[in-house]
């Protein structure tokens, strides 16, 4: 695993080394120790829980995360498919509140995202039937999942009618809500 820090406070982009054979490949996106070692000498991720998603092409899954006691780490990776994956840090007291970070996530070139507390997380899907691993250093909990309209914060998602989940479509706008993460 290589681990490259980006420009947005704490988000970094993690490098996969797959290993392969004759039987096809391997691929292992977390390793305890690695994580420890690699983010840094303080992150000690203890993930409590996994989820996939397997959406179709045009679907924009966004812009979310969990607030309050159950706020959370999260390590998020392609385990089919293509997505364009999106990172809003809405930390008011980040140096980087405000700013977004994009990335290609596929997986022909493995790679996965760190993103700590207080970063907002979505991604539109350009591959049918992509799958995306989520892994979170807290369990879900309802009350505390929220979010950012996706189309509030200056990211152009490339796309005019996405497929959008109800939920998503009555996200507040960016700057229109505080969250207590």
């Amino acid at each position: 695993m290589i681990f490259e820090p980006t420009y947005i406070n704490g988000l970094s982009v993690i490098t996969l080394n797959p290993f392969q054979d004759i039987r096809g490949e391997l691929l292992k996106p977390f390793n305890t120790e690695m994580y420890q070692y690699g983010i840094s000498n303080n992150v000690n991720l203890n993930i409590k829980e996994v989820w996939f998603t397997k959406s179709k092409k045009d679907v924009i899954r966004a812009m979310h995360l969990q607030v309050g006691a159950f706020a959370c780490e999260k390590i998020v990776t392609i385990i089919q498919g293509k997505v364009h994956d999106v990172v809003l840090d809405i930390r008011d007291n980040s140096p980087t509140y405000g700013q977004y970070f994009d990335i290609i996530l596929d997986e022909k070139s493995p790679k996965a995202l760190y993103i700590p507390i207080g970063c907002a997380h979505g991604y539109k899907i350009l591959n049918n039937n992509s799958i995306v691993m989520y892994m979170a250093t807290q369990l879900h909990v309802a009350k505390d999942d929220v979010g950012i309209r996706y189309n509030s914060f200056g990211f152009d998602w490339g796309i005019e009618n996405p497929i959008l989940s109800e939920k998503d479509k009555n996200l507040p706008l960016f700057g229109e809500y505080k969250f207590n993460y």
